[in-house]
């Protein structure tokens, strides 16, 4: 009887430590982000409602929008870009961090040179307007499996057409167009 009570004992202390550390694997978020993880603070979309913060010009939206998509596609959150984008362009970057995720990749990105080449100025009553802009990006992937990087730098340039939302009295990106690319459009792998 001593025999049987110590092994149901052992197998409980089994389950309960494997239990343990399933739940620990699974709140580990580091586990997919490379080791320059940002520490934002930021809950993701499934655990709180995404508070929008509309930018009150729609210049101003297009900038904040790409300061949160460079560290959001780095850091695989797209809880990060959330705040500053409609609910449908949400589902697009969303879906671009979940096929780099699914590629075991993430991407770096520096905004090198930015300058706005029009920009509508809307009305009070408006409620949609265009950006368009020249951004110079060097950008490369990160390896999630080596916590390395796995191509060499590349620089392209972009020109991107943002279409913009008013929503409660605030800009937030709708839409995302790129119009024109040139430099390098894939980056070399690293041995």
């Amino acid at each position: 009887m001593a025999l049987v009570r110590s092994r149901v004992i052992r197998l409980v202390v089994c389950v309960v430590c494997c239990a343990a550390l399933a739940v620990a694997a699974g709140c580990a978020r580091a586990k997919n982000v490379p080791a320059r993880e940002p520490t934002s603070g930021v809950l993701p979309i499934g655990d709180a409602p995404v508070e929008r913060l509309p930018s009150s010009t729609p210049k101003q939206a297009v900038t904040a929008y790409l300061s949160a998509a460079a560290e959001a596609y780095y850091s695989l959150e797209t809880s990060i870009v959330a705040p500053y984008v409609t609910e449908e362009q949400e589902v697009r970057e969303d879906a671009y961090i979940e096929l780099n995720r699914q590629q075991g990749q993430a991407l770096e990105m520096d905004l090198t040179a930015f300058s706005v080449l029009s920009a509508d100025s809307p009305s009070a009553e408006t409620t949609s307007a265009t950006v368009r802009t020249s951004e110079a990006w060097r950008w490369r992937y990160w390896s999630l499996s080596t916590r390395q990087p796995s191509t060499d730098w590349a620089d392209t340039t972009y020109e991107v057409e943002y279409l913009l939302s008013r929503r409660s009295g605030g800009w937030l990106v709708a839409h995302t167009k790129v119009l024109s690319q040139s430099g390098d459009a894939t980056p070399t792998p690293l041995p």
